[in-house]
């Protein structure tokens, strides 16, 4: 019963994050704004979950999960729902916003309150259950979203929170145990707005360098405000008593390492999922359905594999099985440029299978080992870093992803006749973010390698 009232959250936010990118340019055109304008609706909801995963982990261990998961949920809910009554852009980039910090306090806390929920023996299989509900929201999203935006209103797609909150909040209210925090845990207020000013400058770099230029003087000033923040951060917790993050868990091999992974897993991810629809429909003149389509697979896979690659991690461990998912992903994704413009569909989801396949690998086992290795105390803060490593591990991705086929294209058309078409560049620097992609996700293999077999035992302290 736990396991459903957090994967109702989980399910939401997953939805969301997939559902309204399609609706985009229908939003613009209502409100007659361009594309640099509109993206602000996607990019105020990642920056205000992206800036405070950290504090909503360390609150959950403070003010209990319970209350911080219902407080982001009922939030959440809320804000989304105002989001489709928005008369104009202003208004919905703040209501936004707002959404993401509930999205923020749901993700923060979910696996914390599983973790805690199960025993070690059992863990892995509960997260691979909850990871479905991942895979489902990103796989409904894009169809859902689509039809809606098509045959109803793009409000409906905002509106559609309200019935799954409506449900959702009393069933977790009365599900999630009544435990509260910790008694004698206190929260540092200047460790949670170093943080926050730390991850607000990098992910804000990382959203708009691409537009402002690498290096204009907005975005190297905003790295180095991040690197300022973050020595003012390391140097305020290793002195507080009761920091935001401890610092001391990274000494944990299968925490540092499974992080680390868990980062470079979803650079590689989200230079592929991110390239793919430019592929499809400009290298391949797809329709934005077709392409939505056969990009469905890739998570469909991931949903089935992940409860039964958590539930074997529970036997052997997640050592292995994370491992051996990221060389598969890495397969995929150098499998992935041999594709060309007259690839068929089935040439290309069968690549997308591969992916998703390996993705289902690891990410339930890798969730088991980082949460199994901590303390129960520190279960929020670990969960926590588990949202944040994924957030910035795709805004990385999409960054360098971008730059790479910016910088890759030009190469390409200087080398073509003036008369060629531009697919005929567009697709080989495509492939080049590709090798790139899998080239990390290698990475994430030798990362996952050196984790060695984490205390499971610690969870249950």
């Amino acid at each position: 019963m736990v396991l459903s009232a957090v994967s109702v959250g989980t399910f939401m936010a997953t939805l969301n994050t997939s559902i309204v990118n399609i609706s985009l340019p229908v939003i613009a055109g209502d409100f007659g704004v361009g594309v640099a304008d509109v993206e602000w609706v996607v990019i105020s909801y990642l920056l205000a979950t992206g800036t405070l995963l950290l504090t909503f982990g360390r609150l959950g261990e403070v003010a209990g999960y319970r209350r911080v998961y219902l407080s982001g949920l009922a939030l959440f809910t809320a804000a989304g729902t105002l989001c489709g009554l928005s008369g104009g852009l202003a208004s919905m980039v703040v209501l936004r916003a707002l959404q993401g910090v509930g999205a923020a306090a749901v993700q923060a806390v979910g696996p914390a309150i599983v973790t805690a929920a199960f025993p070690p023996s059992r863990l892995g299989r509960a997260l691979g259950v909850n990871a479905m509900s991942v895979s489902f929201g990103l796989a409904l999203g894009p169809t859902l979203g689509g039809f809606i935006a098509e045959w109803l209103s793009w409000r409906w797609i905002f509106f559609l929170n309200l019935p799954i909150g409506l449900v959702g909040i009393p069933w977790t209210w009365r599900i999630l145990p009544r435990a509260g925090g910790g008694a004698d845990q206190r929260f540092d207020p200047a460790g949670a707005l170093l943080a926050g000013g730390m991850l607000l400058c990098l992910l804000l770099a990382l959203a708009e360098g691409g537009g402002w230029g690498w290096a204009s003087p907005f975005t190297l000033g905003l790295f180095a405000l991040a690197a300022a923040f973050a020595a003012a951060f390391v140097a305020v917790e290793l002195r507080s008593p009761q920091p935001l993050f401890d610092l001391r868990l990274f000494a944990i091999r299968a925490f540092s390492a499974g992080n680390l992974s868990l980062l470079v897993t979803f650079v590689a991810l989200l230079s592929a999922t991110f390239l793919m629809p430019f592929f499809l429909q400009r290298g391949q003149g797809l329709s934005a359905l077709q392409a939505g389509l056969l990009m469905t697979p890739l998570s469909l896979t991931t949903l089935v594999v992940s409860p039964f690659s958590g539930a074997l991690s529970d036997r052997i461990g997640g050592r292995l099985l994370a491992s051996a998912g990221l060389a598969c992903a890495a397969l995929g994704l150098f499998l992935l440029t041999r594709l060309d413009g007259d690839s068929g569909g089935w040439e290309v989801v069968w690549r997308l299978v591969v992916i998703g396949f390996g993705m289902g690998l690891f990410n339930s086992p890798n969730q088991s080992s980082i949460l199994g290795s901590v303390p129960r105390p520190r279960l929020g803060t670990a969960s926590g870093m588990i949202a944040q490593m994924r957030i910035t591990g795709q805004m990385l991705g999409v960054a360098a992803s971008s730059a790479i086929l910016a910088s890759r294209l030009q190469h390409h058309l200087q080398r073509l006749p003036h008369d060629a078409p531009r697919r005929e560049a567009l697709i080989p620097a495509i492939h080049d973010a590709f090798y790139f992609a899998a080239a990390v996700c290698l990475l994430g293999v030798l990362a996952s390698l050196v984790r060695g077999r984490p205390p499971r035992s610690k969870a249950g302290r």
